[in-house]
């Protein structure tokens, strides 16, 4: 099966420290995408739950499904596969924070294949819209905090 990718750009006004912290935290990540995300196992550091090694859990539209971090620098990256359940096989989640004049430019690519021939295009109509709904939701959190 082929191998699908959608890449997202975004700026905020805000330094990466800030925008890194709000994408690291399971539950406020979620806000983005809809649906439930919970913290479902700790990272490997105590001190940073949301950490390298974590498993958040999601609920969205009739489908559960686990994400697990597999990288994690602070202020610069955070890396998550699916690990369980899904529609989709082979996914990696990589989300970059730029420090930008006046704030942080995030690069997001995620890539994927479909566990069902010829409906990665749908996937990725579906990740592109929600992301595009949703993403303003990170950038007023962001503003407020």
């Amino acid at each position: 099966m082929s191998q699908q990718q959608v890449r997202f750009e975004q700026f905020f006004a805000a330094p990466c420290d800030k925008v890194f912290a709000y994408f690291a935290d399971h539950q406020k990540f979620g806000r983005i995408w809809g649906g439930t995300f919970t913290r479902i196992k700790d990272g490997n550091d105590p001190r940073d739950p949301n950490g390298l090694g974590s498993v958040r859990e999601i609920r969205n539209k009739g489908m559960a499904f686990e994400e697990t971090i597999s990288k994690y620098e602070p202020s610069t990256l955070i890396e998550y596969t699916i690990t369980k359940g899904g529609p989709i096989k082979n996914h990696l989640g990589h989300i970059e924070f730029h420090s930008v004049e006046g704030g942080t430019k995030l690069i997001y690519t995620i890539s994927f294949e479909p566990k069902i021939p010829l409906t990665g295009g749908l996937f990725s109509g579906i990740l592109c819209g929600s992301f595009h709904a949703g993403i303003h939701r990170a950038v007023k959190d962001i503003a407020a905090a």
